[in-house]
């Protein structure tokens, strides 16, 4: 019976021990990105390939891409800063309007609910799609790449994406240029 009693004095004094040292131990450090502030948006994440930070738009997670800063030239005579970065957007955007104004389309992108980034100038707006299934859409016009312009289909095509529910400027609340550190 003694040998029972100290056993679970034993165990008890261990089981302190071990709480102990796991409180001691220093957290996990997780990069978090900045806006120009100096306000935290979220933890730096990469998801499908791209970086960025999850966030609640109007209700809804999604993922917001964030891209290094482009200081100078451009195509393979860019210039990118070394501490500096933006809000990201898509390489290719297609939009209901022949003259690529309005709302664009949201087709197949990372986050728990699709969402599309768009820069016109300093403004940065994260379009987010219904909580419904993809539709096939008529879109007439495109911009591909970061400086160009405007092209219009010959005829409007059928893509498959979501309309838009709900919009958000980001570069209201969160403004450039961003950093990202601990």
């Amino acid at each position: 019976m003694r040998g029972l009693i100290v056993l679970a004095l034993l165990l008890s004094s261990s089981m302190a021990s071990f709480a102990d040292d796991h409180q001691d131990r220093p957290q996990r450090r997780v990069l978090q990105v900045f806006d120009a502030n100096g306000k935290a948006v979220g933890a730096f994440k990469y998801a499908g390939g791209g970086a960025g930070v999850f966030m609640t738009v109007n209700g809804a997670p999604v993922f917001v891409p964030v891209i290094r800063r482009q200081v100078a030239g451009t195509g393979n005579q860019t210039i990118y800063s070394a501490t500096e970065f933006e809000w990201g957007w898509y390489f290719f955007n297609q939009f209901y309007a022949a003259d690529c104004s309005g709302s664009p389309l949201i087709s197949d992108r990372t986050g728990p609910r699709p969402s599309f980034t768009l820069r016109r100038g300093s403004d940065v707006t994260v379009y987010i799609a219904p909580t419904t299934n993809s539709q096939y859409l008529s879109v007439s016009s495109y911009l591909l790449g970061t400086n160009s312009q405007c092209q219009r289909y010959t005829t409007p095509v059928t893509a498959a994406g979501w309309p838009i529910e709900s919009s958000y400027v980001i570069t209201q609340d969160h403004p450039e240029p961003l950093s990202i550190h601990y």
